[in-house]
């Protein structure tokens, strides 16, 4: 298998045991394949079997690389060789999206369950230990690049330190969930929605050494915050403005600065969520009808519904369902296997 490098199209790798595989071989190929594609790495299997692995990489986002990893029980570890085997710097982002792991690193273990996250610095040794069969999203952000937003030395950082998913910072590990979801059907939207990820970062560090985070980062996550609530309720008719700001605790003139100083109104956005919410049930349930898709992505008539999506993505509702069924009839990502 060849390097995969960060600008290529959505990648996946995957590999299972087999009577033609041993399972000693698979995991030399998994390490290899995990070396590659994160930083150099050491990995001893577990007692599962029959062992599996795979990893869902895309092109790189701006300021950081995002995959998604997952396989059986493992442990993996960050050795002083592969320390030194390794060009550049980096703090890893991990989101646990099924299993359970321990995360070790600077005498720390961190607990991480579904919807949690965890910081790990890749300039000094780490271990996971992954149990049963699991998933993580994965950024990998270069240090220098996140120094930039930070207010604290690298020594510093919150390492092995579960960001829990109901926590402030969860809502930035739903950030990166679903930017890997949107990853996978759109890049180049996932590439837009992506501007903001490294101040995120950084505002979640902040918050777990006990500060507020300031200037730009606390404008992300801020937005962000918004953002989450805008998700979880667009498919309300009645969500507005007002009530918006009413739930975020904030007035309606800082409301629209938030989103007018991004380039981009808040009801272009809203706007937007509605749209994507409606192609999402127009190509997972084709047998809706097109009125109830409308009143369920919050849109207050029908009529409403098929002028701003025809307006957002140049198609009539039937046409995109059309479209996306004949997309997921042929469209899939590369494979590598082994």
């Amino acid at each position: 298998m060849g390097g995969v490098e960060a600008s290529d199209p959505l990648v996946e790798l995957t590999l299972t045991d087999s009577p033609e595989l041993p399972v000693g071989e698979a995991f030399a190929q998994w390490e290899s394949f995990l070396s590659e594609s994160y930083v150099p790495l050491a990995v001893e299997p577990g007692q599962e079997r029959p062992f599996h692995g795979r990893i869902v990489r895309g092109g790189a986002m701006p300021g950081f690389e995002l995959s998604t990893v997952g396989g059986s029980a493992q442990r993996v570890r960050r050795t002083r060789s592969g320390i030194a085997d390794t060009d550049g710097e980096f703090l890893f982002v991990s989101i646990l999206t099924a299993g359970f792991g321990r995360m070790h690193q600077d005498g720390r273990i961190g607990v991480v369950r579904p919807g949690d996250m965890v910081f790990y610095d890749t300039t000094r040794t780490y271990h996971w230990d992954l149990e049963g069969s699991w998933e993580q999203v994965v950024a990998r952000v270069p240090l220098d690049l996140l120094d930039e937003h930070l207010s604290i030395d690298r020594a510093a950082l919150p390492t092995a330190t579960t960001i829990p998913a109901g926590s402030a910072g969860g809502v930035v590990a739903a950030f990166f969930r679903d930017l890997a979801r949107i990853q996978r059907s759109a890049p180049a939207d996932a590439a837009v929605l992506a501007g903001s990820g490294v101040k995120l970062v950084a505002s979640v560090i902040a918050l777990a050494g006990g500060e507020r985070p300031s200037g730009q980062s606390a404008q992300a996550l801020t937005r962000e915050q918004v953002l989450s609530y805008m998700r979880t309720n667009c498919g309300d008719p009645g969500l507005t403005v007002d009530s918006i700001a009413h739930a975020c605790l904030m007035s309606r003139r800082s409301l629209y600065r938030l989103f007018d100083e991004q380039g981009e109104g808040l009801s272009t956005v809203l706007r937007r969520m509605r749209i994507e919410r409606a192609k999402s049930m127009l190509a997972l349930d084709t047998q809706r009808p097109a009125a109830a898709i409308a009143h369920a992505s919050g849109f207050a008539s029908e009529r409403h519904f098929f002028r701003a999506f025809r307006v957002a993505t140049g198609m009539t509702p039937g046409e995109y369902r059309l479209g996306a069924t004949a997309r997921t009839d042929r469209g899939a990502p590369d494979r590598h296997s082994a």
